[in-house]
């Protein structure tokens, strides 16, 4: 379950589970219907991925992670009222600082310890509501359209970063994310998200790097149903 073929630039992601069914539209509530409600679940669904994300990256254990949620539309904010992205991964990160995951351990069983969310990315220029968009329209809204905020720059410089959102369509917006860390400085930036779309239609360029991301990860001491 990945995008197909996959944007130049995308990270090495991970997905909790599909976006469809029960879990489609549960994020859409919580999103866009004011289902705050939904933040533990959907928390802990994506700690799942972020712990993933962690063990898959091949990063030294014991060393600090940078946990960056991607940006939403200073538009979509406003009609909002509030970032619940940026809410959702406060609680997963806490979720795992709490050992409820446990951010990719290694076999001696030290962990990673995640720093943020950092709110480190915003929109250069104005973009488009991605919703609606076709793959290629969404790659040419976001093409050169993000960039690291002055005041995070040395934060992120020289940093393992883990690039997180809802939801992965295209990998055009992780994609972008990706690019404006390493433009920064980053060391290296994989991603994690709650769901991903099914196969797609292609659209644009396939890339030189692979994405693997994981499908349904179980959550650790639960069966995993695909509901939140």
């Amino acid at each position: 379950m990945r995008p197909d073929p996959i944007p130049a630039g995308l990270p090495p992601s991970h997905a909790w589970g599909s976006y469809s069914g029960p879990l489609r539209a549960a994020i859409r509530a919580w999103k866009d219907g004011g289902r705050r409600d939904l933040d533990v679940g959907l928390a802990r669904l994506l700690g799942v991925a972020i712990d993933r994300a962690a063990r898959d990256a091949g990063w030294p254990v014991g060393g600090a992670l940078l946990v960056v949620p991607i940006p939403s539309s200073t538009r979509a904010d406003r009609s909002r009222g509030d970032r619940p992205l940026v809410r959702v991964v406060g609680r997963a990160v806490a979720g795992i600082g709490d050992g409820t995951m446990t951010a990719g351990g290694g076999p001696s069983g030290a962990t990673h310890r995640l720093e943020g969310p950092l709110v480190a990315l915003r929109h250069s220029r104005t973009v488009a509501d991605q919703a609606g968009l076709g793959a290629l329209a969404r790659l040419v809204n976001l093409q050169s359209a993000m960039e690291v905020r002055g005041s995070a720059a040395h934060r992120v410089r020289g940093r393992r970063c883990l690039l997180v959102d809802d939801v992965m369509t295209t990998g055009s917006t992780l994609a972008e994310g990706a690019r404006a860390l390493h433009d920064a400085g980053a060391a290296d930036v994989h991603a994690a998200v709650i769901a991903a779309t099914p196969r797609l239609p292609p659209a644009f360029p396939q890339p030189t790097r692979r994405s693997t991301v994981i499908e349904r990860a179980p959550v650790p001491g639960t069966a995993s149903s695909g509901r939140p």
